[in-house]
């Protein structure tokens, strides 16, 4: 059987953002430095920067649309019933104003897109709150008077857990692994009219129900890590999570499917919970049809066979071996009497 560990290997450098991106960081350090010198003309209270989302949290991907993205947060001294969100909001925003030709409020952050296809996210968070907990602003002039407000967050407990999913390692980094793989699986099977889950849902997901999938020779003691394996787990643990709901939609009740996971640190929010119900069913269609692909690619003796049905799901990131690189492995595996032997062949 085929287990693909050479192509697994190419696909996950040709897709992981690396964590030293010189242009992003440039980015960012423009935009601090111009917050430090500029923020104190807007208000007085003291501010901290930090890194935050797939960059800080070691997950990140290069986007399909090569429009890369860096989120920020500034930690202030100040409590949520000092100010309301959207006026903390408008301090970033009127600091920041004519960095570049876009620089807008969004309902979670202040974004400052450049033109060369990366854009920076700036998010506002009151610290010092009598309840001891942080709270991040939302909201936009726009927005209803409900949509105004400040909503309890953790992302820097959010960052350690992430990248603290397990004392060993090597463990972590095929957590890492799944999370990207999923996560470009995801951009190459949703648009945004059906229903893409997010990024961090995906990663919740992993986080809660991966077991890491890893062998160790009794005889030298080399642990040898199996991609292939971890996802048919991840995605069949994902599956088997799901519950069927008696919902109303179009206008009569159906039976319908649903997947919950929870952030994994306080407030722990429910992560699935915008999709509607028919998302969530071409969720679970989709999820389905990955399960049967990863097994199918893992029946095969051939390596660019298998590689081939792989990249159907992942995209064009994913290599595809030449029949002459693997012929000779194909033929060998053939006459070996256990599977065991036969993905030792790949």
């Amino acid at each position: 059987m085929a287990d693909c560990k050479t192509q697994f290997n190419k696909f996950h450098n040709n897709i992981k953002l690396k964590e030293e991106n010189e242009i992003l960081k440039e980015k960012r350090d423009i935009i601090i430095k111009k917050l430090e010198e500029k923020l104190p003309e807007q208000t007085d209270y003291e501010f901290s920067v930090f890194n935050q989302g797939s960059y800080a949290m070691h997950t990140g991907i290069k986007p399909l649309d090569d429009d890369f993205d860096i989120d920020v947060g500034l930690f202030f001294e100040m409590s949520k019933d000092d100010v309301d969100p959207v006026p903390a909001k408008k301090w970033i925003l009127d600091a920041l104003e004519g960095h570049t030709n876009d620089v807008k409020m969004k309902k979670p952050c202040v974004t400052v897109t450049y033109e060369a296809g990366y854009h920076v996210d700036v998010a506002v968070y009151a610290a010092n709150n009598s309840d001891g907990k942080v709270y991040l602003a939302k909201g936009k002039p726009t927005s209803k008077a409900e949509d105004k407000f400040w909503d309890e967050s953790n992302p820097k407990d959010l960052i350690k857990t992430i990248k603290e999913y397990s004392s060993d390692e090597n463990d972590r980094k095929q957590f890492r692994r799944v999370v990207r793989y999923l996560k470009r699986w995801k951009d190459n099977n949703f648009t945004s009219a059906n229903g893409k889950p997010t990024g961090i849902a995906l990663t919740s997901c992993v986080y809660h129900w991966l077991d890491i999938q890893k062998e160790t020779d009794l005889f030298d003691g080399k642990t040898t890590y199996k991609d292939l394996d971890a996802l048919i787990n991840i995605v069949s643990n994902m599956i088997s999570k799901f519950v069927y709901e008696y919902v109303l939609v179009d206008g009569e009740y159906k039976y319908m499917p649903r997947l919950r996971v929870n952030l994994p640190v306080e407030p722990k929010p429910e992560l699935f919970e915008k999709m509607t119900s028919k998302q969530m069913k071409t969720f679970k269609e989709k999820l389905e049809e990955l399960l049967a692909f990863l097994e199918e690619a893992k029946g095969k003796t051939d390596p660019t066979e298998a590689a081939e049905i792989l990249q159907g799901q992942f995209g064009d990131d994913f290599p595809i071996p030449t029949k002459s690189s693997t012929g000779k492995k194909a033929m060998a595996a053939a006459v070996l009497t256990t599977s065991e032997s036969a993905s030792e062949q790949d």
